[in-house]
């Protein structure tokens, strides 16, 4: 059984201890109450769960954070965590932990302050990354019942996001930026097919994660092969789909400062074309 000697007592949620010259910050729901420095700490299983930062990085920057919250909050944190915890998906502890308590911490503040932050990847998080928003929603509604505060949908998506990087090869940064080039994808159709996308629907849904994968695919420069045959009847049969398709590879290309293959306009261009013929079923329209 392994035992920490108790060098700091931060609040009832956290304490700072010593295990073979190692030093630590141990996080658990009332895991300092009642404790002092100086005093030997085993592992309890009336702990219910345990929560270790042992890189230094991590350790400061918990400690300032821990010095801006009360107990309530903090412990409104630490449920927080363990709802995500808890979870099937694979999470990296340490990591969440120190991101998560920044972010609702600071959420928390503004909340009080009315300083509400709109997140307008809402719908395209949800759709994107379903599993860690459904753990968000919990998220949430423990945080809102616990903190007896009512923060907005906003927020289910950012900690939907802070949830999702902890177990996707991408940062929180490369979600944010791959949905903003989702909605100017979403502006230039809805702009040129002259038509109001449904974000509830099945064809929203593919289009939005092909163009997530198409944005992976191209920065780890992975080439699709072309069929020229199958580009050119695009082309003849469908041209306004064809330049709408090309019109956002053209953005993406911009935006990501990478060169695109013509193979890619062809996949893009079935995608607007469903947009139109969920709008007009008589194919004739996808010719003007």
């Amino acid at each position: 059984m392994s035992s920490y000697l108790i060098t700091k007592v931060l609040n009832n949620n956290v304490i700072i201890c010593t295990n073979e010259e190692q030093e630590y910050v141990l996080i658990a729901k009332g895991i300092g109450f009642n404790k002092k420095t100086g005093m030997t700490l085993h592992e309890n299983q009336s702990i219910e769960k345990v929560y270790i930062l042992d890189q230094k990085l991590q350790q400061d920057h918990y400690k300032s954070l821990v010095e801006l919250a009360d107990d309530t909050l903090i412990q409104a944190v630490i449920d927080a965590v363990n709802i995500i915890t808890n979870s099937e998906m694979k999470i990296d502890n340490q990591k969440l932990v120190v991101s998560l308590t920044d972010h609702i911490i600071f959420a928390h503040q503004r909340l009080k302050q009315n300083q509400l932050i709109t997140n307008p990847f809402v719908m395209e998080t949800k759709q994107l990354y379903s599993e860690a928003y459904e753990i968000a929603e919990k998220v949430i509604i423990r945080l809102n019942d616990v903190l007896e505060v009512n923060f907005p949908e906003d927020e289910i998506g950012f900690i939907a996001l802070h949830i999702a990087s902890n177990i996707e090869t991408v940062s929180i940064r490369e979600m944010e930026m791959i949905n903003k080039l989702i909605n100017k994808c979403i502006f230039i159709l809805e702009h040129d097919l002259k038509l109001t996308i449904d974000k509830e629907t099945v064809q929203y849904q593919r289009f939005i994660r092909h163009i997530q994968f198409l944005i992976r695919r191209l920065k780890k420069g992975e080439v699709l092969q072309k069929t020229s045959a199958f580009e050119e009847l695009l082309k003849t049969q469908y041209p306004l789909c064809f330049n709408v398709a090309l019109k956002i590879m053209k953005m993406l290309q911009q935006e990501l400062k990478i060169s695109i293959y013509e193979a890619e306009v062809i996949y893009l261009t079935l995608h607007v074309y469903h947009f139109m013929a969920d709008k007009q079923p008589n194919d004739s329209t996808l010719k003007e």
